[in-house]
């Protein structure tokens, strides 16, 4: 007769599962992204008044910078019943934050474009987590990408309003044209259509599913 390992007849605490291969390079590619992230951002601290980041208000990005960071993890912390860490929601919201720092502190923030590709994708995860928090809850889920699309919109356009007001304020280094908005605009309606399509593709088709599942899993909580 095997022996009962647990003399109180509990059972045994479940194991968590191994890190695959991918977990791992996730967790490698997070952490490098953000370590470096906080080194470019200290070092806007430093050398604010250098000549390749004077005139970006690159102390207030900074402090953005590594605010960012942190927003992932803190939500996830705080959240009840957290579930699985989103490693790739994390990544995704670290990637432009990585791209912006490093492109001010190399001096080719605008010759490399990398203003437009952190447009686009600011959009698109925007329009994917509000997508991911609308889909438990309409009937059709092209109803939330639709949702979580209009969301990105609609913050797209508050952020280029709020750069024109600074800029009119007097902000310097801007450089704000006509050109340069209408492609962010342009730029926030790519990223809000990937977004939209990630919470199509994400969402089960079933809305008890999509209840039962919650936004979590569409995120890969």
């Amino acid at each position: 007769m095997t022996p009962n390992p647990d003399p109180e007849g509990e059972a045994a605490p479940e194991q968590a599962p191994k890190p695959t291969l991918r977990d791992r390079v996730l967790a490698v590619l997070i952490v490098g992204s953000k370590v470096a992230t906080i080194a470019f951002g200290v070092d806007a601290l430093i050398n604010h008044r250098s000549k390749r980041l004077r005139g970006k208000a690159i102390r207030t990005r900074a402090i953005g910078y590594v605010a960012g960071l942190f927003i992932v993890p803190l939500i996830w912390r705080l959240l009840p019943d957290r579930g699985r860490y989103p490693a790739e929601l994390d990544l995704a919201v670290t990637t432009p934050l990585f791209l912006d720092a490093a492109g001010n502190a190399f001096g080719v923030y605008e010759r490399a474009h990398i203003d437009d590709v952190v447009h686009v994708a600011n959009s698109a995860i925007v329009a994917g987590v509000a997508g991911a928090l609308f889909a438990p809850r309409v009937d059709e889920r092209w109803q939330a990408a639709l949702a979580g699309a209009g969301v990105a919109v609609a913050a797209e356009s508050a952020w280029e309003s709020w750069e024109y007001v600074a800029w009119r304020l007097g902000a310097d280094g801007m450089n704000l044209t006509y050109e340069d908005t209408m492609d962010d605009i342009i730029e926030g309606f790519v990223g809000a259509g990937l977004g939209a399509l990630f919470a199509l593709t994400r969402a089960p088709r079933s809305k008890a599913d999509r209840r039962g599942a919650g936004w979590r899993a569409s995120l890969g909580a």
